[in-house]
């Protein structure tokens, strides 16, 4: 028998995009599957509509945004108590190809070691072209970069990455249960390098399966305040630097608020101030421990389970 597979897809808000990706699953060939919404705290009814829709799905419901990190972590706890072996981690404003589930679970049983596998992913509005195919890490540069240079065929082998997105990821839950689930002061953004890194560290694999193919709507849910983004990145860029950059963590800390403080010197106007207060107050919350989801409208670092705000992928 197929192993059993949970496909976990966090939401907030965006049910057009739920329902569209959950269209696409009623077309996926994988059988042995249990579908689980994590709804964080929606406003637009998400969870009635989707229920209304006739969706084979299970939802679990929080009243409030635990984030990225949390609302996954928190499906991930159901995906084990459902008896799971996989869980397939997936965007909400995605769509996906009947085949693509079938084929990562078929390379992960032929790789045992295989703690993540992502699909290829493309672009939705531009289908034709690669969004990730893998990824660059430069620890001493605080970088974590996609590999444009990768352009896989469809009959290319799976292959090694440092780590992988976490718009669409195959995680075995036996690699869970060592390493643990998403740190939660991440809360968004450089979770999932951390998650892949760790993950490597215990001795599982991360790779890309070219022959899974999905499609990604980047772009459409991103942060419309640059500061918000900047604030996450330099954080948690420097959270993940503290955590595995070693000796180098002090020059990671120079180079990343450089590049962040250049970019600051290119823009003009209202977006240069958003991303220097972001800069700075990314750079001041990680120097006193403050991690979690901050609203920076209030100005004070909050942990993920005390407000609740939109998050995105980007």
């Amino acid at each position: 028998m197929k192993p059993k597979i949970a496909v976990l897809i966090v939401v907030w808000n965006g049910v057009k995009d739920t329902l569209e990706c959950l269209e696409s699953l009623r077309d996926d060939l994988y059988e042995n599957k249990e579908i689980i919404i994590v709804d964080n705290g929606s406003t637009d009814d998400s969870c009635e509509i989707i229920k209304s829709g006739g969706f084979n799905v299970k939802i679990i419901r929080s009243e409030l945004n635990l984030g990225f990190t949390g609302g996954n972590n928190l499906g991930l706890r159901e995906a084990k108590r459902c008896g799971a072996q996989y869980v397939f981690l997936l965007n909400n404003d995605t769509t996906v190809e009947p085949e693509a589930l079938s084929a990562l679970v078929q390379a992960a049983l032929l790789q045992p070691t295989a703690g993540i596998l992502s699909p290829v992913i493309h672009y939705y509005d531009t289908p034709a072209e690669i969004w990730f195919a893998g990824a660059t890490l430069r620890f001493n540069l605080g970088e974590a970069l996609h590999d444009l240079s990768l352009q896989p065929g469809r009959l290319s082998k799976p292959y090694f990455s440092p780590w992988v997105s976490g718009c669409a990821m195959l995680v075995s839950m036996v690699a869970v249960d060592e390493v643990g689930s998403f740190d939660d002061r991440f809360y968004l953004n450089w979770e999932d390098v951390d998650w892949c890194v760790r993950m490597r560290n215990e001795g599982w694999e991360v790779g890309v399966v070219p022959s899974a193919r999905i499609y990604h709507k980047v772009g459409r849910s991103q942060w419309k305040l640059h500061g918000r983004s900047c604030y996450y990145s330099v954080r948690n860029s420097l959270l993940f630097s503290a955590k595995h950059a070693g000796l180098g963590y002090l020059s990671t800390v120079v180079l990343v608020m450089w590049r962040h403080f250049r970019e600051v010197l290119r823009r003009s106007g209202a977006g240069r101030r958003e991303i220097l207060d972001g800069a700075i107050n990314g750079f001041s919350d990680h120097l006193a421990g403050r991690y979690g989801c901050r609203s920076l409208k209030r100005g004070c670092a909050k942990a993920p389970a005390e407000v609740s705000e939109p998050y995105v992928r980007v």
